[in-house]
């Protein structure tokens, strides 16, 4: 006679149905014993359908194992797909500040601003998306997994790539850089030595990278960035981006470097500086600095001697003067000269408008008398010249504008500038912010300076009102 079990098996599946387990209960008699077919019916039942392992249940049975749930069905995990990638054989994020060594000193060849590459180098590879596979829950729930997405072919100019989209190859000598996710491989003019009669002055359309010094007298232009190896003396550099002096400059009175980027440069010494972004250096001496953003000296000595230094967001240094009493000028926030521009661009900006509103008058009245009947041709060279000086004007507005809102920029970025030394700051040192002067008459250790209610006031690098 077949013996009834009076315990049931119990099934548990997890809550993401992706594991289901089974637990059989001691029997109540020894003699009582667990069917195959009755555990696998009660299985289905509980809905599980995807992954049992029958040879699990079997040996739960045939080795009596039981009180202990043991997993018995697992579920598909869904592998999602693998987005399609691009390989670029360049570096895409170049590092614009420069290192510090062990000994304290700034690294100024670890500033990496122009990446180079050749005719037939290969720039960039595409990988293709990998597709997914979907999976299943115990239950047969059908688990979509993610596809790979492909990514469209990269665009720019310089290059070429092959006919499947995947290698991506230089068609020149040149620059290469990423903007707005497009690869752009433009000329750069290289000089491999010191600037010289044979090479003459420079005036290039991108970027110049020079192997060696620059000489007193030589001019270089770019509209792209000036890179120096070697040292500059009493030359004129012009950039509408970086300038970077690995050497650093000994201007003797007559170096100039205006840029509307930053410039890093190892020590200036009796030049001339007009930045729109930041000027780092170890050093300045007898120099007239300005920046419309922040003069920061990281050296481990790094000390402003001489000259004067206005910068819009604040100046920070070891040292300003030194112990000889040296006039040395430290300024931050708005100077005379930004007031000035803003001043000036408003008055341009105003008579623009003044003009382009009376051409339109004009236009409009050549307009009325062609339309009344009057002996005027439609293509009347009045129009046309009204027109023509109509289209100058729209561009001298909108480059006034955007030096305006430049101008504007500059202004807010001021807003709590301050003047910091880490060190020592000498008598002899003129600090100015925003139109407020302070005279140091003795010496002092870890200070900064900020503008409270027209005056500059101290503290300490504690915060500690001095």
């Amino acid at each position: 006679m077949e013996i009834e079990l009076k315990r049931e098996p119990k099934i548990r599946i997890s809550y993401d149905e992706m594991e289901a387990y089974l637990l059989l209960p001691s029997p109540l008699t020894p003699d009582e014993e667990y069917e195959f077919n009755d555990i696998m019916d009660k299985i289905h039942a509980a809905g599980v359908k995807i992954g049992i392992n029958e040879t699990k249940i079997s040996a739960m049975i045939n080795e009596r194992y039981f009180d202990r749930e043991c997993l018995i069905a697992k579920g598909i995990d869904a592998v999602n797909g693998v987005d399609a990638y691009f390989d670029f054989n360049f570096d895409t994020n170049f590092n614009k500040v420069p290192s510090r060594r062990e000994d304290g000193t700034v690294d100024y060849w670890s500033i990496h601003s122009v990446e180079l590459v050749e005719e037939g180098q290969v720039i960039a590879t595409y990988h293709d998306p990998v597709d997914g596979s979907n999976g299943m829950t115990v239950k047969g729930k059908l688990l979509i997994a993610k596809r790979g997405r492909p990514l469209p072919p990269l665009t720019g100019k310089g290059f070429d790539r092959s006919a499947d989209n995947k290698i991506y190859t230089s068609t020149m000598n040149g620059k290469i850089e990423m903007q707005n996710n497009r690869i752009l491989i433009s000329d750069v003019h290289e000089v491999h030595g010191d600037v010289g009669l044979k090479t003459g002055n420079i005036d290039f359309r991108g970027d110049v990278i020079i192997h060696g010094n620059v000489p007193t007298g030589a001019v270089i232009r770019a509209t792209g960035s000036i890179t120096i190896d070697g040292t500059v003396e009493g030359a004129l550099l012009d950039a509408n981006k970086d300038v970077i002096i690995r050497g650093g400059m000994l201007g003797s009175g007559r170096g100039t470097v205006i840029t509307k980027g930053n410039l890093f440069a190892k020590f200036i010494e009796y030049a001339k500086v007009k930045a729109h972004g930041s000027v780092t250096t170890d050093s300045l001496i007898n120099c007239n600095i300005t920046s419309y953003d922040k003069v920061f000296l990281k050296g481990k000595h790094a000390s402003i001697v001489g000259g004067t230094v206005h910068a819009a967001t604040g100046v920070e240094a070891f040292n300003f003067g030194n112990e000889y009493g040296v006039k040395t000028e430290i300024y931050a926030g708005v100077n005379m000269e930004v007031k000035k521009q803003i001043s000036y661009h408003e008055n341009c900006i105003i008579e623009a408008q003044d003009m382009i509103e009376k051409i339109g008058i004009g236009i409009k009245q050549l307009d009325d008398a062609i339309r009344a009947g009057a002996d005027i041709a439609p293509n009347d060279p009045r129009k046309a010249s009204l027109l023509r000086t109509k289209i100058v004007k729209q561009a001298e507005l909108a480059s006034h504008t955007q030096q305006l809102n430049e101008m504007n920029a500059v202004v807010e970025s001021a807003h709590g500038a301050s003047i910091n030394v880490i060190q020592d700051v000498y008598t002899g040192v003129v600090i100015g912010i925003n139109d407020a002067l302070h005279q140091v008459k003795e010496q002092q250790t870890s200070v900064a300076f900020f503008e409270r209610e027209g005056r500059v006031v101290m503290f300490s690098m504690k915060d500690e009102l001095v």
